[in-house]
């Protein structure tokens, strides 16, 4: 949208909000702005953005240190009133972040988070989202990492996750979310979505990079290993040693690393507690030719049987 047709929304959604102040809410009033509405959703954000301002200004105007804004009478009032508050919040980055909610977790913590409209969501371990509910849709924005959706379905209001610049509009379902460095990985488990228009059912899986959606069905058990984590558990069948690390170090602090390369390909398999690291480097010790090098600080190097130490004389060889 152009910078002026971005100035004229903001306008004529100030413009609606002075007039339904103007007559204190009147019925015929609230009907003629849901249709001004229901034209364009760039409509709504301007709306939301000028109600935010509104209240904000409202707050500013009564406070006993605020510059007194002149008496509520028309557009004069509110233009004042909507820059001030605007100019205090820092604009629309500060009007998006006070609405929403934030939700996050640490390396290794995992919580669940009951929604005002009966969903939740499961945050994976260092995740990070947000949630913005309004009239006409609720919308939820993943920011890092993993999350699980349990979805109440609403007719009148859609339930959108924004992963990456991938929508994913639940159906009625269930679904988990993941952020990997390039791609955006969506699994559904009950129900279906629709993941940028490609509707992906129980039981698929889709992969979106670059904009491109990728989707497949998958089998019971690939698709248990997907959400295996809302149990606290890893599993794994076939992966690398690599991939497997990678895995694991998504639930610690001191990390595990494969520090030479011709023990990288090794398949692994079976399954841990996510907090089990040190068993599954013991498993992989018990059947693969590897050895570990823990350090002081926890982290873990993994060898192949001959190869070179790590540097650092001070970890311990096992």
């Amino acid at each position: 949208m152009a910078q002026n047709d971005g100035q004229r929304l903001n306008q004529e959604a100030a413009d609606w909000l002075a007039r339904l102040h103007r007559e204190e809410f009147s019925s015929a009033a609230r009907a003629q702005l849901d249709r001004w509405l229901d034209a364009d959703p760039a409509r709504e954000v301007a709306f939301a953005r000028a109600e935010y301002a509104w209240e904000r200004a409202e707050r500013l105007r009564a406070a006993p240190t605020a510059v007194q804004a002149p008496a509520r009478g028309g557009r004069s009032w509110w233009r004042t009133a909507a820059v001030f508050a605007f100019v205090a919040l820092g604009g629309v980055l500060g009007y998006q972040a006070w609405l929403a909610n934030h939700y996050a977790t640490g390396v290794g913590e995992q919580r669940t988070i009951a929604l005002e409209d009966g969903s939740e969501i499961s945050l994976n371990t260092d995740s990070r989202a947000e949630v913005s509910f309004n009239a006409r849709q609720r919308t939820v924005r993943l920011l890092h990492g993993e999350a699980l959706f349990k979805v109440e379905h609403d007719a009148a209001r859609p339930f959108v996750v924004e992963a990456a610049g991938t929508a994913v509009r639940a159906l009625g379902t269930a679904f988990n979310v993941r952020l990997r460095s390039e791609v955006v990985e969506v699994t559904v488990t009950e129900g279906a979505v629709a993941v940028d228009h490609d509707r992906i059912d129980a039981g698929s899986a889709a992969v979106v990079a670059a904009g491109a959606v990728s989707a497949v069905v998958l089998p019971e058990d690939v698709l248990r290993r997907r959400v295996a984590w809302r149990e606290g558990a890893i599993e794994l069948k076939g992966e690398t040693l690599e991939q497997a690390v990678e895995e694991f170090n998504r639930y610690r602090k001191a990390r595990l690393i494969v520090a030479d390369p011709a023990i990288a390909a090794i398949r692994v398999g079976g399954r841990f507690e996510t907090g089990e690291a040190a068993k599954f480097v013991n498993a992989v010790k018990e059947n693969f030719p590897v050895r570990s090098v823990e350090q002081e600080d926890g982290t873990v190097y993994l060898f192949g049987i001959g190869a070179g130490a790590v540097a650092d004389d001070s970890g311990t060889s096992q």
